[in-house]
């Protein structure tokens, strides 16, 4: 889980930044990041890879803007549908407001609160957001961990992984973003018999292949994605994508 702040008040960044790591320590809540900003381009460049449940803690109001936060929950939900939004707040008056814009938003926690109080709720919205790490984000999906990773997503996103150029990191290609991690291919190609290694740098999802190019040895995804698959493997792929279908 990556937890991440959108706040432009620098004391209120750094106050909801120590509430975190004290409460994470406390209930000893794992997570990979804490990232802060001001500014909400920079949140969402950072989520990109997003891949399991995250947490996201959004101040409504930034640079003077009242539904600026509501804005980019909505874009939060494009790349990351299975997050937990929480929004902080000293404007209590757009609370029934957020319901408009279907972020499906945890809760509504407004700065103003006693300590004691404002302590709580973050605490209750964390406790949540990681009790749902445990929660599949698709009947079918890819559930992935190893001593360096851990994460999820539908399988039905999966294109293919291929190898980089760095030793044992992977790179994910799905039909809506990439993700690179560290694993071993094999460990990957043993997971389901959907993923098949079809070239000694590529495991491909067997039921996503849409065709392949014989001639040049590529296999073709839709959304204009291709990989290699080697001539020795060429025929078994073929063979495994029928049986599968």
């Amino acid at each position: 889980m990556n937890i991440f702040i959108l706040e432009d008040n620098l004391i209120q960044q750094q106050r909801l930044e120590r509430i975190i790591k004290e409460l994470s320590l406390k209930h000893q809540i794992r997570y990979r990041s804490l990232f802060s900003t001001a500014k909400p381009d920079h949140l969402l460049s950072h989520i990109e890879n997003v891949a399991d449940h995250q947490l996201y803690f959004l101040d409504l109001e930034i640079k003077h803007e009242e539904h600026k936060g509501l804005t980019v929950a909505q874009e939060i939900r494009k790349k990351d549908p299975y997050g937990t939004i929480v929004f902080v707040t000293t404007h209590s008056e757009l609370a029934p407001i957020t319901f408009e814009y279907r972020v499906a938003a945890l809760d509504f926690i407004e700065k103003e609160l006693q300590e004691e109080e404002f302590i709580r709720k973050v605490e209750d919205c964390l406790l949540i957001a990681n009790s749902l790490r445990t929660i599949p984000v698709s009947p079918d999906n890819f559930s992935f961990e190893n001593k360096y990773t851990s994460f999820q997503l539908p399988f039905s996103d999966i294109l293919y992984f291929e190898t980089m150029e760095i030793a044992h990191k992977i790179r994910l290609i799905t039909k809506s973003k990439v993700l690179d991690f560290y694993a071993e291919l094999n460990e990957i190609a043993d997971y389901d018999e959907r993923l098949f290694r079809c070239h000694r740098a590529f495991v491909v999802n067997l039921a996503n292949i849409r065709s392949i190019d014989k001639k040049n040895k590529l296999i073709m995804f839709d959304h204009n994605e291709s990989c290699p698959v080697s001539r020795r493997l060429q025929k078994e792929t073929i063979e495994k994508m029928k049986a599968l279908k």
